[in-house]
C-alpha cells in the first residue's frame, strides 16, 4: 500500500505559524505540536488528511534548542484523536528544506514514545517534519505485532487556494529533445512536480479527450481515465481521433492508445476504467489521484466528484458548455466555464452546475423514461447535447491551464478565483470567487475522507462486454450508412 500525506490549507498555515515562528525570528529553536487526521483510502493508496493542529499548552513542552513534549500533552491529544474517531499526527521542524530525513532522537520519540500510545486511536501514527521552506515530509508508523515499522510516503500534498506538493523522490529531470520546450516555459523545478503528480480524467468525450492529449504531451507519467461509454456515430465529429472503424469501441481504449503514442515522459502509465465514477472499485481508483478533472454531463457523476473534491482533498477542476439556439436553429449563445472545486472554494452544486433534485432523478432512472423527457421537451428544460469540436477544445484547455496554475503557481501571484465563466458572443470572461451557501451539506464533509459515505455507490459487478461490443458496432456502423446514404440522395 502506498502512503501519502494531505494537509489542508487551514491546517498547514497554522502549523507553519507554529512550528517555524522561533526560525523565522532568527532562532535556531525547533518546535512540535500534535495533530490529527483522517484515512482516504483509495485501490492502491492511504492518504492521512490532517484536519487540525493541537497547539501546545506552555507548559506541556520544553524547548531546549531542540524540543520534547511532557506526557500530559501526548495523552491530551490521545484523548481528542479518540473523541473525534481521528487518527494523531505528530509534528515538528528542522532547519534545512525540502524532505527531511529522521535524526536518531526523531525515530525514538516517534517509534519508542508516540506510536504505542497513538495505538489506542486504531490508526498509525503519521509522523511529519516541515522544513524552513514549509515543505513537509511524512511517514506512517505500522505496528507488524512486534514492533512499530516506518513506512516512508511518497508525497505531502497541501491542499487550498495553491496547491503544494513535496516528494520523498522527486522525478528525474526529463530535460530530453521531447520536452525541451516545455521545460523551457516554466523551468525544471515546476516540470518535475507536474511530471510527478497522478491525474484522473472522469469523462473522455470531446472534452476529456483534449485534456488527456495535453497531459500526456506534457510529460505527465500517471493519467487514470474513466469513462463507461462506447463511441458512437454523432460522436465522430467532436471525439479525438475517433473514425468510422472506433464505433463501438470503448472510449478510454481509444484515448489510452492515442495517449501512449504522444506521452513525452520517459516513463508514462495510463490506467483505463470502463466504468461509472459511482462504481465502488472506480471511485477507489479515483482516490489514488492527486488532482482529478471532471468533463461529465450528468448531475450523479458530478455530485459524487463534487464530494471527493471536499470530504478527500482532492482538487477538482470542473468544465461545461452551454449552447443555446435560435428558433430559426442558428446559433444564439455560446458559454463555457471552469471551475475548481475542493476546501476554500464554492461547490458544484452552490454553483448551480447542478440540483439534488437532479441526482435523484437519475438515480431512480428518470433521466432515461421517455415520458419524462416530453415533459422537460414541453417546459424547455430538455438537456441539449449541442457543441462543436473547436468549443470542446477550447474548454480543454482551459481546464488544463486552470491546472497549471494551481501547480506551479509562485507566492506573489494572485489568488485564484475559483471561477471562470467565458461567453462567445459578448466575447466577454468573466472571473469570480464565491463561497458555499452558508449552510451548504457539501462543505459541511469537508476532511471527512473515509468517514464519508456516498449513498448512491453501485456495487463491482463483471460482465463480459463482448456482444455488447458487436452489437453497438454493427449499429454504429449502419448509422453511418444511413447518414452517407441520406446525404447521397439530399445532393442528388
Amino acid at each position: 500500500m502506498i502512503c501519502d500525506t494531505v494537509l489542508t490549507q487551514q491546517a498547514h498555515d497554522s502549523a507553519a505559524s507554529h512550528l517555524l515562528r522561533h526560525v523565522n525570528a532568527g532562532q535556531m529553536q525547533e518546535d512540535l505540536c500534535f495533530a490529527l487526521w483522517r484515512p482516504s483510502t483509495g485501490a492502491k493508496r492511504t492518504s492521512a488528511i490532517v484536519f487540525e493542529i493541537l497547539l501546545p499548552a506552555p507548559d506541556e513542552r520544553t524547548l531546549h534548542g531542540g524540543a520534547s513534549f511532557e506526557p500530559s500533552y501526548l495523552t491530551r491529544a490521545v484523548r481528542l484523536a479518540m473523541r473525534s474517531g481521528a487518527g494523531l499526527a505528530f509534528m515538528h521542524n528542522h532547519f534545512t528544506g525540502g524532505w527531511q530525513d529522521m535524526s536518531v532522537p526523531d525515530v525514538i520519540a516517534e517509534r519508542d514514545r508516540i506510536s504505542p500510545a497513538a495505538r489506542a486511536t486504531g490508526f498509525p501514527l503519521v509522523g511529519l517534519t516541515l522544513g524552513t521552506d514549509q515543505s513537509w515530509s511524512a511517514r506512517f508508523w505500522i505496528w507488524d505485532g512486534d514492533t512499530f515499522n516506518r513506512n516512508w510516503c511518497k508525497k505531502v500534498r497541501v491542499v487550498g487556494r495553491r496547491f503544494q506538493v513535496t516528494f520523498k523522490d522527486r522525478p528525474v529531470s526529463q530535460q530530453h529533445r521531447l520536452l525541451f520546450r516545455t521545460v523551457d516555459t516554466w523551468g525544471d523545478e515546476c516540470q518535475r512536480d507536474i511530471s510527478g503528480l497522478h491525474f484522473g480524467i472522469v469523462g473522455v468525450g470531446s472534452v476529456g479527450c483534449v485534456i488527456a492529449e495535453a497531459l500526456a504531451r506534457m510529460g505527465v507519467e500517471q493519467l487514470t481515465i474513466i469513462d463507461p461509454d462506447r463511441i458512437e456515430a454523432h460522436n465522430l465529429d467532436r471525439l479525438l481521433y475517433a473514425s468510422q472503424e472506433d464505433i463501438g469501441c470503448l472510449k478510454v481504449d481509444l484515448v489510452s492508445r492515442h495517449a501512449k503514442r504522444s506521452a513525452t515522459a520517459t516513463k508514462f502509465k495510463i490506467i483505463t476504467y470502463s466504468s461509472p465514477i459511482q462504481n465502488e472499485q472506480t471511485l477507489a481508483a479515483a482516490l489514488d489521484c492527486d488532482i482529478l478533472f471532471s468533463a461529465v454531463d450528468l448531475p450523479l457523476p458530478k455530485d459524487l466528484l463534487n464530494h471527493i473534491a471536499f470530504a478527500h482533498c482532492i482538487p477538482v477542476v470542473s468544465g461545461g458548455i452551454f449552447i443555446d439556439n435560435k428558433p430559426n436553429g442558428t446559433l444564439g449563445q455560446a458559454a463555457w466555464g471552469v471551475t475548481t472545486v475542493g476546501p476554500m472554494f464554492r461547490c458544484l452544486r452552490c454553483d448551480g452546475q447542478y440540483t439534488s433534485s437532479d441526482v435523484v432523478l437519475e438515480v431512480d432512472g428518470s433521466l432515461d423514461k421517455p415520458a419524462y423527457i416530453r415533459h422537460l421537451a414541453e417546459t424547455g428544460q430538455i438537456p441539449r447535447n449541442q457543441n462543436v469540436f473547436p468549443f470542446s477544445a477550447n474548454l480543454a484547455t482551459s481546464m488544463v491551464i486552470e491546472m497549471i496554475r494551481l501547480v506551479i503557481a509562485d507566492t506573489w501571484w494572485p489568488d485564484r478565483a475559483g471561477r471562470q465563466h467565458y461567453s462567445m458572443i459578448p466575447n466577454r470572461l468573466d472571473v469570480k470567487s464565491l463561497k458555499c451557501n452558508e449552510h451548504c451539506s457539501v462543505k459541511e464533509k469537508a476532511v471527512l475522507g473515509d468517514d464519508f459515505k456516498y449513498p448512491f455507490l453501485q456495487a463491482t459487478t463483471h460482465q463480459d462486454p463482448t456482444s455488447e461490443s458487436v452489437i453497438k458496432r454493427f449499429l454504429g456502423k449502419c448509422e453511418c450508412f444511413l447518414i452517407r446514404l441520406l446525404s447521397f440522395r439530399r445532393d442528388r
